[in-house]
Parts: structure tokens; sequence; C-alpha cells
């Protein structure tokens, strides 16, 4: 239970560290899970991958000079960056494509820099690779570890 809180406060530390980044880039931050202020982001649709049900990243956003949805994701690298629901949460992510704007999603992941590795194996391994080109990794400057 006290790996859970550690790993709970960790999470939401990184969580606002994308936050802060996102908006360094001009981003337009439209919701984010469990930070103050913000509503809960919206149920992103699965079209069938892994364990196939829709997911709800930590973060979206809006880039007006891009005219592109930010999804953001943080991944605290302990027993989550390898797990079903995160290889499907990388696929959903990385294929959502807006029917108005009709252009994918970029989805940035931030992870501690001692996970940044780890992190790009599964990327490299688990996710198709058409969708590649719409994530970023971002390494924390605040957790290393």
């Amino acid at each position: 239970m006290e790996r859970e809180l550690k790993d709970s406060k960790k999470h939401q530390l990184l969580v606002r560290e994308l936050i802060d980044y996102f908006r360094s880039l001009g981003f337009h931050v439209i919701t984010a899970d469990g930070i103050d202020g913000y509503s809960q982001p919206p149920e992103l649709h699965n079209d069938g991958y892994g364990d196939q049900e829709d997911k709800i990243p930590d973060i979206y956003a809006f880039s007006l000079k891009d005219q592109r949805y930010i999804i953001g994701e943080a991944k605290t690298g302990n027993n989550d960056i390898d797990t079903e629901e995160s290889i499907t949460q990388y696929n959903v992510f990385a294929d959502q494509l807006h029917p108005v704007i009709n252009r994918r999603a970029l989805v940035y992941y931030i992870v501690p820099s001692s996970k940044v590795g780890e992190l790009q194996a599964v990327l490299t391994h688990y996710v198709h690779r058409e969708l590649w080109e719409n994530i970023i990794v971002v390494q924390s400057r605040i957790l290393e570890i």
C-alpha cells in the first residue's frame, strides 16, 4: 500500500511536469486527470487494440500552432511500462484521428530519466510501426527513478 502511495505521488508529479512542458510549447491544456482546476480527460476510443477497452489519458491538450490534439501520459517506471494496459494505451493514443481536423494526435509520454530506454524499447516492440511518428518521449527533469 505504501508503494502505491509513493507511485501515485510520483505519477502526479510527472503529470504536473508534463503540463508545464506543454505550456512551454504553447499547448492549451484542456483536461488533466487528478489535477486541481482541470476536469477528467475524455475516454478515447479503442479501435481493436490489446484489451479492447477505451482508454483515458492523463492530459488532453491542443496545439493552436499545429492544429493538432495532444495526448499526455505519465509513467513512473514502477511496473507500468510493459503491462497489457500500457501497451494498449500506447496504440490507442497514437491511433487517435480527430474526425473534424483529420489529423492524428501527438502523444507525449513522460518518464523518469532512468526509464527512457525501457519505454523506448517497449514502444518500438509493441506499437505498430506506422504510429511511431505520433509518439514523443519526454525525460523527466524532476524524477530520476
